[in-house]
């Protein structure tokens, strides 16, 4: 049966009009877009007047179906008032309009794309509707599929941190009723030494490790908390709900008690633990990019402090690190800005109370913070590597000193100075070339530049130390052995290394009473010095008695408070000169 578009009535120039039937079988069967045109019987119930050949397609019509036929035939079994109500409408605002549905057919959903197109007759009234329906489930599709990857992790289809994030901020914005004291909670949990399981099996068995992981941690957790997983070996745990850390430790607690159990990986048994990090809104904020940072801070001290275990966020402990990043921040300004100052503190002579040479001792003196102690910017500097830039700044320093004195006191009255060089120094930085270029830039005799160096720093690396210090006393720099007697290799150091000085720990010198147990050992130290011909410095000096007995056992040279605090440059020349306040 040949199917026509009903009679359409069309103006013509002065006010006529002709109608035309217009035969569209041919054209319209032919187009990739579905068409129905639509009519209203006289019931005004809704009726189809024409459907092609697309559109049966798209609603698996019956082949069977002859215009005009209800609209609801092309369902076959069910309803769907979306189309039908969208007929309606038009007829009734007589306005054009697009909108967007679908149809359902068994486990089969379409999405489609539709233009109402309302024609009037002569009257200005609507007698018919033509409805354009095109398939978009391809694109849909596609949509949706790149929407689940935008917020999903492809390798184990678990949420990402941006979905992670929003269903956070939607937890953390619900109103909290009374019996919620923390609201909500985040986990970060991260593997112990995933990298050896890559460096040993590979990373496509690491993959899969992975994989096994993530099924693991869903089991751990609640149906209403949201697992994610962040980066490699990093995953996340919404709590979304909470009334205690109680509730939270559960949580951590079975993860742990997984960790357990080993994992079957290509035959091979895998045993591995996992550090977590807690937040709560509680201990943290509400903010949620604030709860993820506070939460990867706790694990990484999880971390620090052993692995296999979880750490609540306490916020007094991060504003101690932030308190420490600010003034390694400042520290490094300080340094490029030679904002630094270094003072000195004289090494006595015991046998004639004269100066033998200077200890060059860094200080800080913040504009804000005042005094800031060495024993809290000299581990940090050594932590971050500002070290290096410090101990290169301290040796040019010291050597602009030393020319200083050269000029206005001659080379007679100039005094040695020793210069502190951290192991991390030795390890990163070629020391000798820059004592080297120190030397030659102020025109300093090596023999006036001592470097300090501990037993832990030659520990870190002592090849590389060893050929150091062989070209440092190349150049006539003497070497000092710092700290000596508290570690466990001193004596084996003195003579594989070359050193020229050794100077007692101070611990040695606090303790120091005739013939106890220190007193032995300076005894023997004081020996064994002598017949290799070392110089031997008792450090932290401050009583007269104690001063007395070194002298007893044959020791050269201190220094301490009984003689000086550490002074300014400014304020060293009256020693140069001679006028030694220990003397009066």
């Amino acid at each position: 049966m040949e199917s026509k578009i009903a009679p359409i009535a069309s103006h013509a120039e002065g006010g006529s009009f002709v109608s035309r039937i217009v035969n569209t079988s041919a054209v319209v069967e032919r187009l990739p877009v579905g068409v129905l045109v639509c009519g209203l019987t006289p019931g005004k119930a809704i009726e189809i007047l024409f459907i092609n050949k697309f559109a049966r397609d798209i609603f698996t019509t019956d082949t069977n179906l002859v215009a005009p036929c209800p609209i609801e035939a092309l369902w076959g079994s069910g309803e769907n008032y979306i189309l039908s109500g969208q007929v309606q409408e038009t007829f009734r605002s007589q306005r054009r309009s697009n909108f967007e549905w679908s149809v359902r057919h068994g486990a089969v959903e379409r999405y489609l794309s539709s233009q109402l197109i309302p024609l009037k007759d002569h009257t200005g009234m609507v007698y018919q509707v033509i409805c354009t329906v095109e398939d978009q489930t391809a694109e849909k599709l596609a949509e949706r599929n790149l929407l689940h990857h935008a917020f999903h992790d492809a390798l184990t289809g678990l949420p990402n941190r941006v979905l992670f994030r929003n269903k956070l901020e939607e937890a953390v914005s619900r109103p909290m009723g009374d019996d919620k004291e923390i609201g909500c909670a985040v986990l970060i949990v991260n593997i112990d030494r995933f990298q050896q399981i890559n460096d040993s099996f590979g990373h496509s068995a690491g993959d899969r490790f992975l994989v096994a992981m993530a099924a693991t941690l869903r089991r751990c957790i609640r149906s209403t908390d949201t697992l994610a997983r962040f980066s490699g070996d990093e995953f996340a745990i919404l709590v979304g709900k909470c009334r205690d850390l109680e509730e939270v430790n559960l949580v951590s607690g079975r993860i742990h008690e997984a960790m357990e159990l080993p994992y079957d990986l290509d035959g091979n048994e895998v045993f591995t633990s996992v550090s977590i990090g807690v937040a709560t809104t509680l201990s943290s904020s509400t903010h949620p990019e604030d709860l993820i940072r506070d939460a990867d801070f706790a694990m990484h001290r999880a971390k620090a402090a052993g692995k296999a275990r979880t750490e609540i966020y306490q916020r007094d402990s991060h504003q101690r690190v932030r308190s420490q990043f600010h003034l390694e921040t400042e520290l490094r300004r300080a340094v490029e800005r030679d904002d630094l100052e270094l003072y000195y503190q004289p090494i006595v002579d015991l046998k004639t109370s004269q100066i033998h040479g200077f200890e060059a001792l860094t200080r800080w003196h913040h504009k804000e913070r005042g005094f800031v102690s060495p024993a809290e910017f000299i581990p940090l500097a050594e932590e971050t590597g500002v070290i290096v830039a410090l101990g290169r700044w301290a040796t040019r320093t010291a050597c602009a000193q030393i020319r200083t004195w050269m000029d206005a006191y001659g080379t007679e009255k100039v005094m040695p100075i020793n210069v502190n060089v951290s192991g991390i120094q030795f390890a990163r930085d070629d020391v000798a070339a820059m004592v080297e270029a120190s030397l030659e830039e102020y025109q300093v005799p090596g023999e006036w530049l001592r470097i300090e160096l501990t037993e832990s720093a030659i520990m870190a690396n002592p090849v590389r130390i060893s050929e150091s210090l062989s070209r440092l006393r190349r150049l006539g720099v003497k070497v000092a052995l710092d700290d000596f007697g508290t570690g466990y290799s001193s004596l084996n150091y003195i003579h594989q290394f070359p050193i020229d000085v050794i100077k007692i720990d101070r611990s040695f010198i606090n303790q120091l009473q005739f013939d106890n147990e220190p007193y032995k050992i300076l005894s023997m130290i004081g020996l064994l010095a002598k017949s290799l011909g070392l110089e031997v410095v008792a450090e932290g000096l401050e009583d007269i008695d104690h001063i007395q007995m070194l002298a007893d056992l044959d020791f050269n040279f201190a220094q301490g408070f009984y003689f000086s605090k550490p002074m300014p440059a400014s304020d060293v020349g009256n020693l140069i000169s001679g006028r030694l306040p220990w003397l009066k």
